[in-house]
């Protein structure tokens, strides 16, 4: 996308900029849609997957085209703004805006699906890593389409001799800002306080846990032979539905001063939960997930589509309440992750209230095969890391599990759909999350949009 992006920015604009004013809405509605059913095809197509593992299900798998046809609606409705902007300069100021408005759309309509945000270009880049950790997913997407459009600058030189002053005056902040932070406020430095052993498994279970008993026995065996004082294992690794949390077997098997984390289904009067659960000796702490997958987790608006029950099945989760967090014996603050609960920023909120020393994502992308789906969605881990700046561990039950530090720098890492166990020895250090910082750069950015009005009819006077 990086440099696909310097080209299609700029041909995108050139080929607004040569629009007739008489175009009705449709036309830029429709510009949208396409626009958006491409680009979202190309990097949603692994969504048929899931369909794929089941006989039963694999004549559904061209549901699987519904997601990227809605999401490309909002494209095509936010594409109507094109219609009122036919100044070059007003292309260039308002086209990072109209992005982003997409973006912040399809984050946040519905249940949200912030899966696919041009901040991701910045998730393997380690110039990127410190935008992303200083002024967040949004401030971020902004900039790097502000840089896709910078040939244009250069493009239309003689007709922008006002507007390119004015560009760079009201980005200076952003320099600025980053500047203080990069050079003054760099956390990694604080000193370390906590120090961990652990041992996070890959057991590559199968989907339909048809042994069930070979399953817990080797989970039991990983968990008597570890020395980590942090075993953990992936979303649903427990291969038995719980009815009761005191009688889980592993908890006997848990030695003096260890924690075992492991995923798992449980049921309470009748509702199920996909949860998060802590085991220690003399202590268990549950975690439910909060944030479930529509279509997957649960069927919306179930009476009116029963015709998705071969699909989703015929009994729905039921989302979590408790406060997220779990808190050790020896004093260690954690962030619990379940799966899809990852790509939403909002899990982020408090961390510094609450004291979170390190993130835990537990998940399986068993779904999606070997496609793009489990390296999209490990990237997503990789950049609540940088976001929240703290240590995460991602152990998912057939990869990508990794260890990622606060800087997005990945320790260690295991490869796709093999068993495999990583150690490692955490030092925690105190470090602190900047959504302050990261909502006092979205104002501005909202700030630059009135700049923009107030200053409209000044530049149109000298830029025709």
């Amino acid at each position: 996308m990086l440099p696909l992006g310097l080209v299609i920015f700029p041909y995108l604009i050139k080929l607004l900029n040569q629009t007739s004013i008489k175009q009705n809405l449709f036309y830029y509605f429709s510009h949208g849609f396409f626009y958006g059913l491409g680009f979202l095809l190309v990097f949603l197509f692994w969504i048929q997957n899931p369909f794929l593992m089941n006989e039963s299900t694999k004549d559904f798998s061209i549901i699987g085209l519904i997601l990227p046809v809605f999401l490309s609606i909002f494209f095509g409705l936010v594409f109507t703004i094109y219609k009122y902007l036919k100044k070059i300069y007003l292309l260039i100021i308002f086209t990072p805006f109209i992005f982003l408005l997409i973006e912040f759309i399809i984050s946040n309509i519905l249940y949200g699906f912030p899966w696919i945000s041009f901040s991701f270009i910045l998730s393997n880049n380690f110039i990127g890593f410190y935008f992303l950790k200083y002024f967040g997913k949004y401030a971020s997407s902004y900039l790097i389409i502000f840089i896709f459009i910078l040939p244009v600058i250069f493009i239309y030189s003689s007709k922008l001799k006002n507007i390119k002053k004015f560009l760079f005056i009201i980005h200076l902040p952003f320099l600025a800002v980053f500047a203080i932070l990069f050079f003054n406020l760099n956390s990694n430095k604080l000193n370390q306080n906590k120090e961990i052993s652990l041992e996070i498994f890959q057991i590559f279970s199968p989907i339909n846990k048809v042994n069930k008993d070979l399953i817990e026995i080797d989970i039991i065996n990983k968990i008597q032979n570890s020395n980590a004082e942090y075993i953990i294992f992936a979303e649903n690794n427990y291969p038995y539905l719980i009815s009761n949390i005191n009688s889980i077997d592993l908890v006997k098997h848990i030695k003096d001063n260890k924690k075992v984390i492991i995923g798992a289904t449980r049921t309470d009067k009748n509702k199920f939960y996909n949860s998060f659960l802590f085991l220690e000796k003399d202590n268990i702490q549950i975690f439910d997930k909060q944030i479930l997958v529509p279509f997957g987790e649960f069927l919306p608006f179930r009476s009116y589509l029963k015709f998705f029950e071969n699909i989703s099945g015929n009994v729905d989760f039921t989302e979590g309440n408790k406060e997220r967090v779990i808190k050790s014996s020896d004093h260690i603050n954690i962030l619990p992750i379940i799966c899809y609960e990852v790509i939403f920023n909002k899990i982020l909120r408090k961390i510094n209230e609450k004291e979170i020393d390190i993130l835990i994502n537990i998940t399986n992308d068993s779904w999606f095969g070997n496609k793009l789906g489990p390296y999209q969605h490990f990237y997503h881990s990789r950049m609540r890391a940088l976001i929240s700046n703290k240590y995460l561990l991602r152990v998912s039950n057939n990869g990508i599990s990794a260890i990622i530090d606060n800087n997005g720098k990945i320790i260690n890492f295991t490869e796709l759909n093999i068993k495999k166990s990583l150690q490692y020895l955490l030092e925690i250090k105190n470090t602190s999350y900047f959504g302050v910082i990261h909502n006092i750069i979205i104002f501005y950015l909202i700030f630059i949009i009135f700049i923009n009005f107030i200053f409209f009819r000044f530049i149109f006077k000298y830029d025709k």
